[in-house]
């Protein structure tokens, strides 16, 4: 519910944002789109160094939060792809599909998907931990070694309007809580 609560909230916020001079009403989508990246790439991040404490320090509770923040990750980034694809039509007149920056989007998806799935068939083990650092750290390689051909490298942060770069960060902050929610769910759900 509370998940659920948080993403109206940033749906409100998107609706209230400020429009673009370039990209008009279409840039709230980017907001929307740039939020749920930021938060992907944070539970990723998350899912990575829990990980790594995991395997230093091997603890259930930790292995949980890494399997749930992996997993969480995914999704985000599943849903930041399908919209990043919606705005490329909206604002670009169609998808490059041989741009770098979504074929990148696609090789992580598919190490997530890869480390969920080892998480789900091993269990409770350091294999899994293995499986979500290395699913983080690959990501964040494949992130820096990407070239930038038509995705913008900022252009939240390089509008010089305070709006523009705030509503964003707020978007980002609400659905941050719902990710941490669906995380929360996600270690505290019933066994089967």
């Amino acid at each position: 519910m509370l998940a659920a609560s948080a993403v109206i909230v940033g749906i409100v916020l998107a609706w209230f944002s400020p429009a673009e001079a370039t990209l008009g009403e279409a840039v709230k989508l980017v907001y929307v789109h740039a939020a749920i990246m930021w938060v992907g790439l944070g539970l990723l991040t998350a899912g990575g160094i829990t990980a790594l404490v995991y395997l230093v320090r091997p603890r259930p509770r930790l292995l949980a939060w890494s399997n749930g923040c992996t997993a969480t990750s995914v999704g985000l980034l599943l849903a930041t792809g399908l919209l990043g694809m919606v705005t490329a039509r909206i604002t670009w007149g169609g998808v490059n599909w041989t741009e770098p920056r979504f074929i990148m989007l696609g090789q992580i998806l598919l190490a997530g998907v890869a480390a969920v799935a080892i998480g789900w068939l091993v269990g409770e083990s350091s294999l899994s931990a293995l499986a979500n650092l290395i699913f983080a750290a690959a990501s964040w390689v494949l992130i820096f070694r990407t070239e930038l051909v038509m995705h913008p490298a900022s252009p939240i942060f390089s509008s010089d309007s305070s709006a523009i770069k705030i509503f964003p960060l707020l978007i980002a902050a609400v659905l941050a809580f719902a990710g941490f929610q669906i995380v929360r769910y996600l270690i505290n759900r019933p066994s089967d």
